[in-house]
């Protein structure tokens, strides 16, 4: 099972669920070879941290590399990125016949937009800083075309075949976590 960046302790615990369960996990783009264990549990914590001390990951999107066939990847992120590149993404790993879970996370404040008059929005992806002057005015435009953004994500995940879900950072994480596992424990086609 190969998993990408996200909310460290949904990796975590998804990591130790799985490991429990006998599965091989590793980091998607760590280089380590996927393996079980308390040993690999504290492995995938150190390698979250120094990830996260370097905070060079800015990357909304994993980089491709090759997977066994056989082999599972979990992706969680907003995955706000240009559905192409979405597409291109979880794509690469489909046309593999790697089968994957794709977890959206949004909070509340990105799909509302509850903000009202002059706000500065600041790039969290070195994608640069906006000011907008009225963001009210602009409000039900942004709220359409990001239900549209999501709606085009859960179908071009169900369209490779990968299981989809949505989780708000405004609810308690254990929803996700169990929705991931059963997606992740039901076996079709081994």
């Amino acid at each position: 099972m190969w998993i990408q960046r996200a909310p460290w302790f949904l990796i975590l615990a998804l990591a130790s669920l799985l490991i429990r369960g006998g599965e091989h996990v590793t980091l998607l783009g760590s280089g380590v070879t996927p393996a079980s264990g308390r040993g690999m549990l504290l492995r995938l914590w150190s390698l979250l941290e120094a990830q996260r001390k370097r905070q060079r990951d800015r990357e909304s999107l994993p980089a491709f590399e090759l997977l066994p066939r056989y082999g599972r990847v979990v992706l969680m992120g907003d995955f706000l990125s240009p559905l192409e590149d979405v597409r291109r993404a979880i794509g690469a790993f489909a046309d593999l016949g790697v089968r994957g879970y794709l977890l959206q996370i949004l909070d509340p404040a990105e799909e509302t937009l509850p903000f009202s008059g002059r706000v500065l929005f600041d790039g969290m992806e070195d994608e640069g800083d906006i000011l907008i002057g009225r963001v009210e005015a602009m409000r039900d435009d942004y709220r359409h075309e990001l239900a549209d953004h999501n709606e085009g994500v859960k179908a071009l995940a169900r369209s490779v075949g990968w299981t989809y879900a949505l989780h708000h950072t405004d609810r308690p994480p254990e929803a996700a976590l169990l929705a991931l596992y059963l997606g992740l424990s039901q076996r079709t086609g081994d």
